[in-house]
């Protein structure tokens, strides 16, 4: 059997909808932390629309990429200083950046 603990819940877009962060602990020990879109139902109450595991190793980079240190005085993020790479005109495909580009 499976265990589960909310570690926090964010409110959504309205009362019916919510993000919680959960941490789960298998029969085995093995535990992971997930992230849960949420919905409200009079008849059922909350149930899970959609979950995404955050594997162990993923933590510490989650944990540093939204950690305060990245934040700047006003508590809002910084923005990099890295130039976006431009949109060939030729192309209609969209561009990628990488995650590092992108902040």
């Amino acid at each position: 059997m499976q265990s589960e603990t909310i570690l926090n819940v964010f409110p959504g877009a309205s009362d019916t909808n919510r993000l919680a962060l959960v941490q789960t602990e298998t029969i085995c020990g093995l535990r992971h932390l997930v992230l849960r879109q949420e919905s409200y139902s009079p008849d059922v109450g909350w149930f899970t629309q959609s979950c995404v595991v955050i594997e162990p190793e993923q933590v510490a980079a989650l944990k540093m990429t939204l950690s305060p240190q990245q934040l700047g005085a006003n508590g809002q993020g910084m923005k990099a200083s890295v130039a976006r790479p431009s949109r060939p005109q030729s192309s209609t495909a969209p561009t990628t950046l990488r995650l590092h580009e992108a902040v």
